[in-house]
């Protein structure tokens, strides 16, 4: 009897201090940081500071890729549907345009727009990605009335070349990598547009010849005020030579008869004068 008592103490002892343990709140020092959403976010959307909050939770809670800092989540796009008071992972977010494919890379408020170009159009081949061009566009006249050039759009983003949307140095990393040497032929360029430059663009491209020019790498203070130029304006006006005037055909002298008897018409009968040679009918 005893020893069983003695054994039930132990184990009431065992049995309390475990009880005591796993109630017992964790201390500061075992508390992590970890952003979690207020409510539900769908995907596609800007985090704001009224959709997460930090909290404070055991660090063996926290999930792998959980955010710590609610700076660094704020402004974020969500790739995928977030539950509210779940942590906000990393892999749910759109931190670098890569992750949501080429749209990640296009402006707020601008459009993506291809135009064909070729190697004397596109610059010799030299744009690449992060370059700014400006649109030339000329027609000639039998669209307008008269063959007119005219600086179009200007300081627009080359979001692509061909296929290439890769910043400069990861694509001349990969080129020096596959040592290749071989020179791809240029066909289209990508654009950064609004859409009423979209409009303009797909208009030029259809009814006139379209050409780009490279801007330089450092940023140019204001805008040209863009003129058309026609022909004239570079050469000015130029005479055609006076051609010599012909000389008129004799005209054959009408036959007496004709004169002579009055027509139809001037006896008050009307109808049609028919000439047989010398004779009037």
């Amino acid at each position: 009897m005893g020893i069983a008592l003695v054994l039930s103490l132990i184990t009431a002892g065992l049995v309390y201090n475990f009880l005591r343990a796993s109630t017992q709140k964790p201390t500061p020092s075992d508390l992590a940081t970890v952003v979690v959403a207020k409510s539900d976010i769908p995907p596609k959307t800007r985090i704001t500071f009224e959709m997460v909050q930090e909290a404070q939770m055991p660090a063996d809670y926290i999930q792998s890729g959980a955010m710590r800092e609610l700076s660094k989540v704020l402004g974020v796009v969500t790739r995928e549907a977030i539950v509210g008071g779940e942590q906000v992972l990393e892999r749910r977010l759109l931190t670098s345009g890569k992750q949501a494919g080429f749209t990640g890379v296009i402006p707020a408020g601008k459009r993506a727009l291809t135009v064909a170009v070729s190697d004397v159009t596109g610059v010799a081949g030299l744009l690449k990605a992060g370059d700014s061009v400006d649109v030339i566009v000329t027609f000639d006249q039998q669209v307008v009335g008269g063959h007119v050039s005219r600086l179009l759009l200007q300081n627009l983003l080359v979001l692509a070349v061909n296929r290439e949307s890769e910043a400069p140095q990861e694509r001349d990393a990969k080129k020096e990598a596959s040592k290749d040497t071989g020179a791809v032929k240029l066909t289209t360029v990508t654009l950064a547009v609004s859409p009423e430059e979209a409009t303009k663009m797909t208009l030029s491209e259809e009814k006139g010849k379209v050409r780009l020019a490279l801007r330089p790498y450092l940023p140019e203070a204001g805008v040209i005020a863009p003129q058309q130029v026609t022909p004239t304006d570079i050469v000015g006006e130029q005479k055609s030579p006076v051609q010599p005037a012909k000389e008129a055909a004799p005209q054959s002298a009408a036959p007496a008869t004709a004169t002579a008897n009055p027509p139809a018409e001037a006896k008050g009968v009307f109808g049609v004068t028919v000439i047989r040679g010398t004779k009037i009918e």
